[in-house]
């Protein structure tokens, strides 16, 4: 029984460890102005990211102008945040279950303040935030949403893995799995369907039924 309490005692020290790390990795997020088209945004990282001891982590590309940016919670608030809502539920998730995040953490825009996609720059002036959220949150299961997020993962830990050949298949990868998965966004439908998007999710059911064989639902993600 003491063994027992020293142990409860230990898990509520390392969660509190976890969280204080975390706030502070979002507070310096949040000061970065590493990149000049996106000094004036803010970083999308904070509670609205999911639990910060998750076995399943998915990273983005960035947050979306009428999404993530507006809302300040990946993935949420757009068709992308609707579409991903969508294919958790195929796979047996919820939003309180899984930490989400992106390989860039701020809305890159272009002159027309339309979403673009990021730069090589911007992906690597963010991967000590993409590296240390990893770190952090320490899952069991990495799911890349998108070539970006693959390619931002790669300077993290070195991997093979392309979308076109691994969708939806596990690899051993920096002491974790990584699956490769296509983007929720509808420009995404133009390389893969909505209806192949969600097969490849059910395709994993399996693997998050292991992983989470409670399945305990955490409640809704708040910004």
């Amino acid at each position: 029984m003491a063994f027992a309490n020293v142990e409860r005692q230990h898990l509520r020290q390392a969660s509190v460890s976890v969280e204080t790390d975390f706030s502070l990795l979002a507070s310096e997020a949040n000061l970065c102005r590493r990149c000049s088209r996106m000094a004036d945004c803010r970083a999308v990282l904070g509670p609205g990211n999911g639990p910060r001891q998750s076995r399943v982590l998915f990273v983005a590309e960035a947050p979306g102008r009428l999404g993530a940016d507006r809302t300040g919670i990946p993935l949420y608030g757009d068709q992308s945040g609707r579409n991903f809502d969508e294919l958790l539920e195929v796979a047996g998730l919820h939003r309180g279950d899984v930490f989400v995040t992106n390989a860039v953490l701020c809305n890159p825009r272009d002159d027309r303040g339309r979403n673009a996609t990021p730069t090589m720059i911007e992906i690597r002036n963010c991967l000590p935030f993409l590296r240390r959220t990893i770190e952090l949150v320490d899952p069991e299961l990495v799911i890349a949403l998108g070539v970006v997020a693959l390619r931002a993962l790669a300077f993290v830990a070195p991997h093979a893995v392309t979308l076109r050949e691994a969708v939806a298949q596990p690899v051993a990868w920096n002491n974790r799995l990584l699956v490769a998965m296509y983007h929720s966004s509808p420009r995404a439908e133009l390389h893969r369907s909505r209806s192949q998007q969600r097969e490849d999710f059910r395709r994993l059911r399996p693997l998050f039924d292991r992983l989470m064989p409670d399945n305990v639902m955490q409640g809704e993600i708040s910004p």
